[in-house]
């Protein structure tokens, strides 16, 4: 509270009580502002800032009672301790009183000690709403400051999540091959990645990865992941498989090369799922290698028949030295392949029910007359209408290759 004298205001239409009081309070160092009635109290408290008043409780005009209902009716800035003396000394005047908002009751004569005591505790209680109102303005500060930090995180979160969705391939056309996608990430930022690329005349190499976690570390390693994958495609570009049992060896080898390269020593729990695989546009031909990513789905579109292929593999920097194996499969003309994140699968309802393999399957069944793009937003909102909202918990990401029918 303020090192400043306090004020207290005193009302009453006694002039030698005034005079006593005043006296009194001046001895103990307050300013002291005087009123002869309620009236004149009243409009004092609306002209100035006083906080401790001492009042009458009959008076002409406005009683002390009637002055306690119009301070307590009025929203203060600060409040205002109120006194009431009178010399009734029934319980009923007292009830009447403290419900009419006094804090505190004194009978006359007013003894000087009793006084000071009870004037004493009136500041204790004032001096507690300061310390509140300080702590008050304390923590109003300290969250306009995290409010502010918060405001710039959240600016380069967006900016991070712009440059990110940069990164996304647009759906291709290729001659006997489509690819389309759908992305929805858990946070700004996401975990999840996809990218495809033509190798040589007839080759589409393709790769969907999940980072363990969310938020902004597993967005960096999956910005890593991307620019050492994107590396990758050029150095394959320059040194394609030249048959189809050099692929099946060629793709293990390269998720191996990055389970080595990115064993985590910081977090052990930093590690990424992945597809990586290759599709022959002509042939339908597709050569994969798995490491602990969701089993795609082969959808058998002539039968509207979907197959989880593969048996999932070990995820990428978890363990070292990890051997890695690749599965072959020809898609026939008018066939799809699906690589999705488990964000899908594990996508809950708000029962906390999981929206599950066989929903997916059905969904992809049920949705083969429609084209690609139309798939992925019939997944899309499918989900949001599973979940409830689009506040998804993990990253959701659906990657959609046919093979079309040649004219």
């Amino acid at each position: 509270m303020s090192t400043e004298r306090m004020p207290i205001l005193v009302a009453d239409d006694d002039a030698n009580v005034l005079r006593i009081i005043a006296a009194m309070l001046r001895r103990w160092d307050y300013d002291v502002i005087l009123a002869r009635d309620g009236l004149e109290a009243w409009e004092i408290l609306q002209r100035q800032d006083i906080r401790f008043v001492i009042s009458d409780w009959m008076m002409p005009g406005l009683t002390g009672p009637e002055l306690c209902r119009q301070i307590r009716a009025v929203s203060f800035a600060k409040y205002v301790y109120l006194i009431l003396l009178t010399g009734r000394e029934d319980k009923l005047s007292l009830v009447e009183g403290m419900e009419a908002g006094a804090d505190d009751f004194l009978v006359k004569p007013v003894h000087r000690e009793e006084l000071r005591v009870r004037i004493r505790a009136g500041e204790r209680i004032l001096q507690l709403e300061w310390q509140l109102e300080e702590r008050n303005r304390h923590l109003s500060e300290i969250n306009q400051t995290l409010s502010d930090a918060y405001a710039t995180i959240r600016h380069d979160l967006e900016s991070a999540a712009v440059m990110q969705k940069a990164l996304l391939p647009s759906p291709l056309r290729l001659p006997g091959v489509a690819v389309d996608w759908l992305f929805q990430p858990s946070a700004f930022v996401a975990g999840d990645m996809f990218d495809y690329f033509v190798l040589g005349q007839r080759q589409l190499s393709f790769y969907q990865l999940d980072v363990a976690g969310h938020g902004v570390p597993a967005a960096l390693l999956s910005f890593t992941l991307h620019q050492v994958l994107a590396r990758g495609a050029e150095e394959q570009r320059l040194s394609q498989p030249q048959s189809d049992q050099e692929a099946m060896v060629m793709l293990p080898q390269m998720v191996a090369a990055l389970n080595r390269r990115f064993q985590s020593g910081i977090d052990p729990l930093l590690y990424f799922t992945l597809i990586y695989g290759h599709l022959d546009c002509q042939t339908g031909q597709v050569i994969l290698t798995q490491a602990g990513h969701p089993r795609p789905i082969w959808l058998h579109r002539a039968e509207r028949r979907s197959e989880l292929m593969g048996g999932g593999g070990f995820p990428v920097g978890m363990l070292p030295e990890l051997e890695y194996d690749a599965i072959a499969f020809d898609l026939a003309p008018g066939d799809r392949l699906f690589l999705y994140s488990d964000g899908v699968t594990e996508c809950a309802n708000p029962h906390g029910e999981a929206f599950s393999e066989e929903r997916l399957l059905r969904l992809l069944e049920e949705t083969a007359g429609l084209s690609i793009a139309a798939v992925a937003a019939q997944l899309g909102q499918t989900l949001r209408e599973w979940k409830g909202d689009d506040q998804h918990q993990d990253d959701i990401t659906l990657l959609i290759l046919e093979r079309e029918h040649q004219p």
